[in-house]
């Protein structure tokens, strides 16, 4: 067995913080965002792991996608699962989002487990973040 210690990237592949977010406008820059995730070097230990980053104001989507999707892949659709985790760029600590109140009614949740999530359901879930952004009503 052998050991590859992986560096690991953090990029934003998308950014609604500013301007309007439409359900239309959100589901074209998706489809049109080229992504990575994995780099790969010049030899077999040069690998750089990178995370993918969608700012929606105070919120910040990170996809994870599954380790199994090939290193050509560049469009989000041809990944075909992920998964989410939201951070909350205030505070800085991931959401739980089946105990979180913003979050735990929302049908994406039950989803975002190994996989379980496609392009569809990111499209609701940076409008539900951009709505709650607009609100700010808990700060």
């Amino acid at each position: 067995m052998t050991a590859i210690k992986i560096k690991e990237e953090h990029t934003t592949i998308l950014d609604f913080s500013t301007g309007r977010c439409s359900k239309n406008r959100v589901r074209q820059a998706l489809q049109t965002c080229e992504m990575v995730s994995i780099l790969e070097g010049k030899d077999i230990t040069d690998l750089t792991w990178v995370i993918n980053d969608i700012k929606v104001g105070m919120y910040t989507v990170r996809l994870y996608l599954l380790p199994d999707s090939a290193p050509g892949y560049r469009k989000l659709k041809e990944h075909g699962d992920f998964e989410v985790i939201i951070f909350d760029t205030y505070g800085h600590d991931n959401i739980d989002l089946q105990k979180d109140g913003r979050f735990n009614n929302q049908y994406w949740v039950s989803r975002n487990f190994f996989g379980g999530l496609r392009v569809k359901h990111l499209v609701d879930i940076i409008v539900h973040c951009k709505r709650l952004d607009k609100l700010k009503s808990f700060l």
